[in-house]
């Protein structure tokens, strides 16, 4: 029996030190990958697989972390 979960935990805490310069100035799931910041690959990943109520730690940076999932239009 397949079951699709409808939350997920996004792991997004990393002080970032191995990206650095790329992570001076912001958290390492903003940090672009192919025009896109890691954290939306990985939130439209989790949309095409039926997740509804995605959440992410993020303890460096976090404010930068909630306004851009604040901006975000959903992809699936």
């Amino acid at each position: 029996m397949l079951v699709t979960p409808s939350k997920a935990m996004v792991l997004a805490a990393g002080l970032g030190l191995r990206m650095r310069p790329l992570t001076d100035h912001m958290p390492k799931p903003l940090v672009r990958v192919a025009g896109r910041p890691l954290l939306d690959h990985v939130l439209d990943k989790l949309a095409a697989a039926g997740v509804t109520t995605p959440s992410s730690t993020c303890v460096i940076w976090g404010t930068q972390i909630i306004e851009h999932v604040a901006s975000r239009t959903l992809r699936a």
